[in-house]
């Protein structure tokens, strides 16, 4: 076995490339195990923890192009280092290329909505010149300055556009997914969202609810901050308002500021005319006039948001749906059981590694409520911040896809290579019960998640059960079968490793809650059941 490390001095390329090539280069005769990343230093430390770093790879910038292939010995060396040239070397085209919006608007004179996803300082200028153009903008991008932001939205307002994001990693225009989206129905709901994959969550659910979607509006997680003032909440509200497709109007973001909440439920009771189901995870109950009751339902899981929201079109749907959607008391009961009675003395913790910000914070408040303080990279409380991202401690979720484990990568839906090395690590602790994980399908996101899992799923048991413990393992699938991953396949490779799938994350975390505490009280199961699954 030899371990090989290439620099590429000054050469940038996508990180969606260099992790396609990364795959293909582990298909290659004689690789045992190869990553092609950039030379930063989250991406060493990695490739430290994985035994493939050299000393060559150690003095790699964070421009340069580190290649670290295993290989079975020294025999497939040349062939090896030759066939990855040959991929760094094929740049993939775009069928159209243009080179200014102008260009592009010469050819696609019908084109009303761009796509824009440049480093955040530069998003200004690209976004103002589409909107001088009447155009909507979905902005990908993070990192731009909140200012920016403001004053991009309110020309948008001004110009009756929408300006979905920054940090928009959502939407669905007409049945035209942007970003990360599920191949959902089309149908009599509108959703406007400041929650990514809370958008991808309802949408999905809504659609095994046997219903669809309208439009699906990302607003950007800052929207509804009292900086921002709900400014493109407010105008996407508007435009479903006035759409004759949409019914009912779900609104999903993790708590408002508190006066924008106020601004926001103002229009809707005084301006509103449709239904409205809001999801404030976390957030404060707001009172609703005798006058909108029956109109405006709360909820604040996601799970509780779609089913009410197909309430309000059907209550047959709503009943086939909660018995997909919400497993009894009894039934949580049973497979908790089963699995914490596996359980050694040692092993109270669970450990959540999450891809998905919202299901993150959903999670947070769930089992804030069901088991008490959690620790997290992006905790409820200051108090109970991680004081190292990349070490657990107590009962811990984390939030894969913050900043500090995506410089210089790509997300975690996408390349699971940073969760994967994390499953690894919790299962050496003796005090795990549970690692709980989503896996979030859908364009965009990786091609065969459960496969890429399942191995490393194996490993973490296999250690756990040297060590003479048992490790549960508990996941929830965000898809459809008609998503290019196919549910359906990726649930049966999940459970053919022993993995604990559940309908919903709301599910997933009650059931991890009651494994690792060795049951819940009844009274509090109760009071889960009718505050977080149903609605107010």
């Amino acid at each position: 076995m030899k371990i090989i490390n290439v620099v590429k001095r000054n050469i940038f390329l996508d990180s969606i490339q260099i992790l396609h090539i990364s795959e293909e280069v582990k298909k290659l005769p004689g690789v045992i195990d190869a990553a092609i990343v950039m030379g930063t230093d989250l991406n060493k430390e990695l490739l430290e923890k994985e035994g493939l770093l050299l000393d060559e790879g150690r003095k790699a910038h964070p421009n340069d192009i580190i290649i670290a292939v295993k290989i079975v010995d020294e025999s497939y060396k040349d062939k090896v280092l030759s066939e990855i040239e040959k991929m760094l070397s094929v740049i993939p085209k775009a069928e159209e290329t243009y080179y200014s919006i102008d260009d592009a608007l010469a050819v696609l004179r019908d084109a009303n909505i761009a796509v824009v996803s440049v480093p955040g300082q530069y998003a200004r200028d690209t976004v103002i010149k589409l909107l001088e153009k009447d155009i909507h903008v979905f902005l990908f991008s993070d990192h731009v300055p909140l200012e920016h932001e403001i004053e991009l939205k309110k020309m948008a307002i001004e110009k009756g556009l929408l300006l979905m994001g920054p940090e928009a990693g959502t939407s669905i225009i007409n049945g035209v997914g942007l970003g990360f989206a599920n191949a959902v129905n089309r149908g009599p709901i509108g959703v406007v969202a400041a929650a990514g994959t809370g958008l991808q969550e309802f949408t999905v659910l809504v659609t095994l609810g046997e219903s669809g979607i309208s439009q699906a509006i990302g607003v950007g997680s800052r929207d509804l901050s009292e900086a921002v003032n709900g400014l493109m909440t407010l105008q996407a509200l508007t435009a479903l308002e006035e759409d004759s497709e949409t019914q009912v109007i779900a609104l999903i973001s993790k708590p408002p500021a508190l006066s924008v909440q106020k601004r926001i439920i103002k229009y809707i009771i005084e301006k509103g005319r449709k239904k409205y189901v809001t999801c404030f995870i976390g957030g404060k109950e707001f009172d609703v006039p005798n006058s909108s009751k029956g109109r405006i339902i709360q909820t604040f899981t996601l799970h509780a948001a779609a089913l009410e929201a197909l309430r309000l079109v059907s209550k047959d749907l709503y009943e086939r749906a909660y018995e997909r959607f919400t497993l009894s008391k009894e039934e949580i009961l049973r497979i908790a059981e089963k699995e914490f009675n596996r359980l050694d003395s040692r092993q109270k913790y669970i450990r959540g590694l999450y891809t998905g910000g919202t299901f993150t914070y959903e999670a947070l408040v769930l089992l804030d409520f069901l088991i008490g303080n959690v620790y997290s990279n992006t905790p409820l409380k200051k108090e109970f911040a991680l004081r190292n991202p990349w070490r657990s401690f107590k009962h811990t979720i984390v939030d894969l896809g913050a900043e500090e484990f995506t410089a210089g990568r790509a997300h975690p839906m996408i390349d699971p290579t940073i969760r994967l090395q994390r499953i690894l690590d919790e299962a050496k602790d003796p005090e795990i019960a549970v690692i709980l994980l989503d896996f979030v399908l859908g364009y965009g996101a990786h091609h065969n998640p459960a496969t890429a899992h399942v191995e490393y799923i194996k490993r973490a048991k296999k250690i756990a059960e040297e060590d003479g413990r048992y490790l549960v393992v508990v996941a929830h699938i965000c898809g459809i079968d008609k998503d290019p991953q196919n549910a359906a396949k990726q649930e049966e490779i999940l459970k053919g490793a022993g993995v604990i799938t559940l309908p919903t994350n709301a599910m997933a975390v009650l059931v991890s809650a009651i494994i690792a505490n060795r049951g819940i009280a009844n009274n509090k199961l109760d009071a889960f059941y009718e505050y977080y699954l149903a609605r107010h």
